[in-house]
């Protein structure tokens, strides 16, 4: 397996989390292959294009985001990998409930263009409980 590309997809995942607290759809969508697949809560969605779309309108319900992975294990062949990555999310919805997400990622990614990027993402729930977040204490990415 190669370390370097290991690593390449460890910053992915990164690269993933943070533009979701930052709220940057650039950024996070070019995380995507443009022929990507994205299944989210039973559906799946096809296309760069209609994934971010997706994206944006599922966080227009959510103020607050705030997103971690772990337990990265990540398989390496070629210009592809197979990967599998846990991710605990707290959210804050429109009505100022907080809950509590985790999941597991199962991911194909490619590497293509002299980067790699996600080609399938499954994401599914494992657990969800209510939890301590709220807005007035989300303070938000910082403006630097």
């Amino acid at each position: 397996m190669s370390l370097e590309a290991e690593s390449a997809i460890r910053k992915l995942n990164a690269r993933y989390c943070d533009a979701i607290i930052r709220r940057d759809p650039i950024d996070w969508g070019a995380l995507w292959h443009e022929d990507a697949k994205w299944y989210l809560l039973g559906n799946w969605i096809e296309g760069r294009d209609s994934i971010v779309a997706a994206w944006e309108e599922a966080l227009s319900g959510l103020p607050v985001v705030y997103q971690r992975m772990s337990g990265e294990i990540i398989e390496v062949d070629g210009d592809s990998a197979a990967c599998r990555v846990y991710v605990d999310e707290q959210v804050v919805d429109a009505e100022g409930t907080a809950l509590n997400f985790v999941g597991v990622y199962n991911d194909k990614c490619v590497y293509r263009g002299e980067k790699w990027m996600y080609m399938v993402r499954r994401f599914d729930l494992i657990a969800t409980n209510t939890g301590r977040l709220d807005v007035k204490s989300w303070m938000g990415y910082p403006k630097i």
